[in-house]
């Protein structure tokens, strides 16, 4: 899990540096800087879903483990 909130967490700033540039500079074009945040969003979510996964099949493997759950 802590690997998915680091990489969760530097999307998260990198998107919000990148948002900021946006407003104030006007990097991108409407639609380029659309897709670079529907694709950051995508990400996130795919990134968190997956370490949530991940996190909760460990947890359930070591509870089967320590025999507090039944196989």
């Amino acid at each position: 899990m802590k690997t998915g909130a680091i990489i969760c967490s530097a999307i998260a700033v990198i998107w919000v540096l990148l948002a900021l540039l946006q407003l104030w500079f006007t990097l991108f074009s409407y639609e380029v800087f659309f897709k670079i945040s529907v694709s950051a969003g995508l990400l996130f979510g795919i990134v968190l879903g997956l370490s949530l996964v991940i996190r909760e099949y460990v947890h359930e493997k070591d509870l089967k483990k320590q025999g507090y759950l039944d196989e």
